[in-house]
This record gives C-alpha cells, structure tokens and sequence, in this order.
C-alpha cells in the first residue's frame, strides 16, 4: 500500500506527517511523493488562515478527482475546525481531528494494531531521517497565550505539554547518530517549554536506545539531572545545555537550531546558551506581528515593540550577524496608518533578514472578528505591499553582512561545478567550485561569500567553495 501525504502549514504539522509516515511503515505502507500512485490519501492541513484553510480543502478536492477510489483523510488543525464549526468537509474525506492523530495510521492501512506506542502525542519521536536534510524535533505542544486574532489555542490546544529532557535528547542523539547534519527544535510555542508538568523520568547515563547508545559525561549528566529538579517556569536553556553537551561529549558534529520564540523569551540564560556553544545556529524567528504598541495589546501580544528590539540587541551582542526572521500581520482591526509605520519603523530597525507578511484574516471564536473598524481589504493589500517592499531592501541590507566571510552550509541540492543549501545562519547560500565535481548530499560545505541577491520572497548568498 502507498500513502501519499500532502502537508501544509507550520514544522510542527511537518512532524505530524513524519510521525504518521513512520507508524504506517511499521505497519507494512510505504510514502510515496507522486499522487499518481497513492492507494490513500492524508491531507495534513492548517487553519491559521482562511487562505490556508481553503487550500487544504482544495488540495483535498484535487486528490478525490485525480485518485478515485483512493481514500482521503484530512487531518490536522483544518480538519478540528471544520468539527468545531460544524462544517461538512468534501463529499468523500473522511475528517480526521487533532484529538485523534494516534489513529491515523491505524485508520489508513485498515489495520487493528496501532503503532503509537508513547502514551502522549507529543512524546512521540522521529527514529530516522526524512527527504530532508533537516529533521523537526518536537519538544512541545499546546499554547495557552489565547492571542486575539489566533485560532491555534482552539484547533491545537491549549492545555502545554513538553517532552521530558531525556526524551529529546534521546531522539536528537539517535539522529546525530544517524549522520543527521542538523536537526530543528519546534513546538507551538517553544518558549514555555517545560512550564506543563513533566512526567518522571528515570536516572540514566546511557542515552539513546539505538545500535550505538552514548555514555554522558558528568556535566551533560548533571544538567540532565538539574533540569528534572528545576522549579523555574521555563526549562528551554537547560534543555539546550544538556542536549549540546551530549552532542559535544558523543563528538558529533550535528547542529541545531530553534524554530520560532516570542521576545520574553530571549532571556539571559537563553542567550547564554548561544555563547556557549557553537553547535547551536545563530538565527531565531522572532514574531513581531505588529510595531504598534497599541495593536499589539489589541492582540494580546506578550511584548512590546521595545521588548523585541532589546532581545534583538541581546542576540546580536553575541554575533553581530545573528539572523532574524519575523511575521507580521497588516490591516488588523482598527490598524492606522501611525501603526504601520510603527511596524516598517521595528523592521528597519531590527534588520530582519526576512519577513513573513500577510493582511489580517478573520478566524472563528477569535475575539478580533469581533472588534470595529475592520480595515478595508484595498487598504490591507496596500500596506502589505509597502512591508514586503521594506523586507526585501532590510533582507538584501542584512545579508551583505556576510560578503568577504566564511559560512558553513548543509548541502541540500548538488550540481556540477555548483551546490546549495542552508547555511548555520539560515541564509540560503549557493556555492561554486571549480571544474564540474559534484559533492555528495547532506555534507558540510564551506562557502567563502561573495555577494548577495534577492531572490522571490528571500535573500541568497552565493561565492567559491573553500578547498
């Protein structure tokens, strides 16, 4: 049996599909890439936007006309909404909610065994790499912070759950080991780590239960140990401190980097973590969503514009070149033209290396549907368009920072004479070689930068290969 699975939206719904991927091999299916050959169909979606939504519904129509006969489920956050406002999906998908992603596998292959074998979703663990070269680790799930324009708290959850210490660093070393060059730490809202009870785990020294397990050294032991004792709300630098030590004390040259922290996240201690340890990407998404003050107490926003600017500055007091990507939402409710210059004014000064820009999209229970002085569609495109133009001069500004410097890229596509792939800096990087030798994928590559070039929504660097 081939299952193809289309995934929209965010790295934690990427990880819901490499999960699903996994326990249907286990239970004798294979993935494919072409839908040409599916016996099934999972269309993971995402509702963060009504775009996103439609697209997932569309992508489920598209499989239902191409594969008849083929069974489609959708799952994921669109699939919850669609039950929570009690919306028929397609004629023919069979709706598959958050509540029940245990039984995905079980549901597709027709099978009575259920591969899931961790009691919580969460604790659920990536064994081997997928087609990409950077693997989603997930040590969270939930976010409770209930942002007026935000349906996740709804779709996804709010109840915070964190995968104990122990577990995480299990999975990333069974990785590592796995040659993985880099793995990417994610959750729904990856800042509160730990601030949901943790379950008990045992003492041990040996970690990772592969082939190839590793002995900890006494100071990834001991931040292990500290971790489990830890009372403080928000455990995420311990985690990091525990699972770079045992990368370090193991000698494996596997990097990580973070997905996406709110500014009250970058605490010192965090920050103290990139200073420390080279094996961790100096490059966060920061979510700015607004410039405006005033709009972001409308949103329920955790910061201020000032508390995103001081955590910038915290970073980039420990590399100058620390790479920042941010969201921003234009034509929010009751928005002025004083607060998107707030926001082009936060962008400029942040010096985003790209930002993530979409016009307001009305979500149901959201208190903002609610709100007056809904901005004008005209209005809202208008805005946006003057944003993206401000990214894309701070992105190419940003990224001739790197020109005359070394960076360290993942090869991720690899040609004669040229290789390309994300750098520790997250820069797509492309590099030339001499003569027409081709580098093997999933390799370290250093480029010696040259230039820079804007290239659809994002910044390219591009120089010689060092030899």
């Amino acid at each position: 049996m081939k299952v193809f699975i289309y995934t929209l939206g965010c790295k934690v719904n990427e990880v819901d599909s490499e999960l699903y991927a996994q326990e249907m091999r286990l239970l004798g299916a294979e993935t494919t890439t072409a839908l040409t050959e599916a016996d099934a169909v999972i269309v993971n979606s995402c509702s963060v936007t009504n775009r996103a939504q439609a697209q997932s519904l569309q992508f489920a129509r598209r499989a239902l006309r191409e594969r008849p006969g083929a069974p489609v489920y959708l799952t994921g956050c669109g699939a919850t909404l669609l039950n929570l406002t009690r919306t028929e999906a397609p004629a023919g998908v069979a709706v598959v909610a958050m509540r029940d992603r245990v039984e995905v596998a079980r549901l597709v292959v027709h099978s009575g065994d259920a591969a899931q074998v961790t009691a919580r979703w969460v604790d659920g663990r990536i064994q081997r790499a997928g087609p990409r070269n950077r693997v989603d680790v997930r040590v969270q799930e939930g976010c409770d912070n209930m942002c007026t324009y935000c349906v996740v708290p709804f779709v996804r959850g709010s109840r915070l759950e964190s995968k104990p210490a122990l577990v995480a660093v299990d999975e990333v070393m069974g990785l590592a080991a796995a040659g993985v060059k880099e793995v990417v730490l994610t959750g729904t809202e990856i800042g509160k780590y730990g601030e949901a009870p943790l379950r008990s785990t045992p003492r041990i020294r040996r970690i990772y239960s592969g082939s190839t397990p590793f002995v900890l050294d006494q100071h990834a032991q001991g931040a292990l140990e500290e971790h489990a004792r830890e009372e403080a709300p928000n455990r995420l630098p311990a985690l990091l401190d525990s699972m770079l030590g045992a990368l370090e004390s193991a000698g494996l040259p596997t990097r990580v980097r973070i997905s996406s922290l709110n500014p009250d996240a970058i605490t010192e201690a965090l920050v103290g973590q990139f200073a420390n340890h080279v094996a961790l990407c100096p490059q966060l998404h920061l979510p700015l969503q607004s410039g405006s003050d005033a709009v972001l107490r409308r949103m329920r926003r955790p910061y201020t514009s000032k508390d995103l600017l001081d955590s910038v500055q915290r970073l980039r007091v420990v590399d100058p070149a620390f790479t920042l990507t941010t969201d921003v939402i234009v034509g929010y409710p009751g928005e002025t033209e004083e607060d998107l210059q707030a926001t082009l004014d936060v962008v400029r000064l942040a010096a985003f290396a790209k930002v993530h820009a979409f016009p307001y999209s009305a979500r149901p229970f959201t208190p903002a549907t609610r709100e007056e002085n809904q901005v004008p569609p005209g209005v809202a495109k208008e805005r946006l368009h003057r944003v993206l133009e401000l990214a894309e001069q701070t992105g190419v500004a940003f990224a001739r920072r790197f020109i005359g410097r070394d960076v360290t890229i993942v090869s991720e596509k690899s040609f004669p004479g040229e290789v390309e792939g994300y750098s520790e800096y997250y820069l797509w990087t492309e590099g030339r070689m001499r003569g027409n030798k081709v580098l093997e994928r999933d390799s370290f590559v250093v480029v010696h930068v040259e230039g820079c070039h804007w290239d659809g929504d994002r910044v390219v660097l591009s120089g010689g290969v060092a030899t």
